[in-house]
């Protein structure tokens, strides 16, 4: 059976929670059955309209660090982000592909 891992909290994510809905969603499962469904929405309209609030302002935009604003950010680093939030299989899979692609490159590189 394929194991996921939990990563950190990361990109959008990390901008849009805080600590209140972070309480707000572990209390989610002690209400009962007919509160979690109104809290769950009034959870997830907050996290949307701190989303909507974020690109509404230009200087809140979200970007890479490493990479100028101009460049557009490499298939690998892309790979390499999101590999944090795959399954083992899914990070076999993603490994051999960089791997491939790494070898593309150095190929490339000689033989041009």
């Amino acid at each position: 059976m394929e194991q996921e891992t939990q990563p950190s909290i990361i990109g959008l994510d990390s901008l849009i929670q805080d600590r209140h809905l972070q309480m707000m969603k572990a209390a989610l499962p002690y209400f009962n059955n007919s509160s979690q469904k109104p809290m769950a929405f009034l959870i997830k309209f907050l996290e949307l309209e701190r989303t909507i609030s974020i690109f509404n302002s230009p200087e809140n935009t979200i970007q890479m660090c490493s990479v100028p604003q101009e460049e557009t950010p490499l298939p690998l680093q892309l790979l390499g982000v999101i590999r944090e939030f795959c399954t083992e299989r899914e990070r076999e899979n993603i490994d051999m592909l960089l791997n491939y692609m790494q070898m593309f490159s150095a190929y490339e590189t000689m033989f041009n």
